[in-house]
């Protein structure tokens, strides 16, 4: 970050993913060694499809006011 940006906070949003993680995903499930949160990833992976999203926003807007 420039020096002459001033940082007023930090704010993490969960943000969309390349279709090729999920691919990466599906692929990694058919492995019957594949990792226990598999399920899960697939699961926050298309969750993450609509953001950010307004709530998002609307949290980021009541951090920096």
């Amino acid at each position: 970050i420039d020096s002459s940006n001033t940082i007023v906070g930090e704010y993490m949003c969960q943000g969309k993913m390349p279709q090729s993680v999920r691919e990466r995903y599906v692929k990694m499930k058919e492995n019957p060694e594949h990792p226990d949160n598999i399920d899960t990833l697939i699961e926050n992976f298309d969750k993450a499809l609509s953001h950010p999203d307004a709530d998002d926003m609307e949290r980021l807007k009541n951090i920096i006011i």
